[in-house]
């Protein structure tokens, strides 16, 4: 059954005729007198007496007005909060990235974020893989590649820079290697081997072409802990080995790998409020973070 039916039913009865009807509606006396007949001949019922006093419900007519009221005060329900929804800034966001730019970057940001805008009901997913924004499954994502999606909208936001790093406590108990060949004797801390594939990673195995893993890890987050825990090195973003200052930078003389950061999201979502909030948000965020 369609909303329309119930509708011009419902103007109907209200007026008590045709044309009444239609100025109600905004359409024609014809529209209205068409949309009626489907309408009972759908249900299999007749619904209206044309009496000298004006349009009558029948029996039947009679028997479905409140249900028909209450389905459209459901449907004028569904108006009011889907009118306009795009153009405030307040609902669900859902962004996913790394765990270590959330949790280092992010997390602590959305302090402010949310104190200007206490509607916003924000949820996060930190996930190695790039969940699908074409499916939904996030609204903006922050990504260290750029996507290739035709349907994707993406933002440059920096470069992530990465750096080798060893805690103080590690240090204590080996030498302090110099140079990257000095690193290959040295206990690592990495990526677990399904992620071999990262950039960052293959930097890593061609300046050091065997290291000697003793944690691996899926989180950067994990890697950081175990790397402030004394383990051993380990190859992090800056911006979150700057959280630690018991952590020492090393070889520093030597460039290490960089990734181009970006905020992505679908077209269809660029003019919501929420995205584009979200988006400008997190350009300002990064220029004064990590990227560089």
């Amino acid at each position: 059954m369609e909303w329309d039916g119930l509708q011009v039913f419902l103007a109907a009865v209200r007026t008590g005729s045709h044309t009444r009807a239609a100025r109600a509606l905004g359409v024609d006396a014809t529209t209205v007198g068409r949309r009626l007949a489907a309408f009972e001949d759908r249900l299999g019922a007749r619904l209206l007496d044309r009496t000298p006093q004006g349009l009558v419900p029948t029996a039947a007519g009679a028997a479905i007005v409140p249900r028909a009221e209450r389905v459209e005060a459901e449907m004028l329900a569904i108006e009011r909060e889907a009118t306009g929804a795009d153009a405030r800034v307040e609902g669900l966001i859902r962004i996913t990235g790394g765990d270590g730019m959330l949790t280092v970057l992010v997390v602590p940001a959305l302090i402010g974020l949310r104190q200007r805008h206490p509607g916003l009901e924000v949820e996060l997913r930190a996930d190695t893989r790039n969940l699908d924004l074409l499916r939904r499954e996030a609204d903006v994502a922050i990504r260290l590649t750029r996507p290739t999606e035709s349907a994707l909208v993406a933002r440059r936001l920096g470069t992530l820079a990465f750096g080798i790093y060893a805690a103080r406590s590690y240090l204590e108990r080996h030498p302090t290697p110099r140079t990257l060949a000095d690193t290959a004797s040295h206990a690592w801390i990495g990526f677990e081997a399904e992620l071999d594939r990262l950039p960052q990673v293959r930097w890593l195995r061609r300046a050091v072409p065997r290291p000697r893993w003793v944690l691996r890890a899926n989180t950067t987050t994990l890697q950081y802990a175990a790397c402030c825990a004394g383990h051993g090195l380990a190859l992090l973003p800056t911006f979150v080995a700057a959280q630690n200052r018991d952590l020492v930078a090393i070889a520093p003389r030597t460039a290490g790998p960089s990734r181009e950061v970006w905020a992505v999201t679908h077209g269809d979502l660029r003019r919501n409020a929420r995205v584009a909030l979200v988006m400008n948000w997190l350009a300002e965020l990064l220029a004064d973070g990590p990227a560089r």
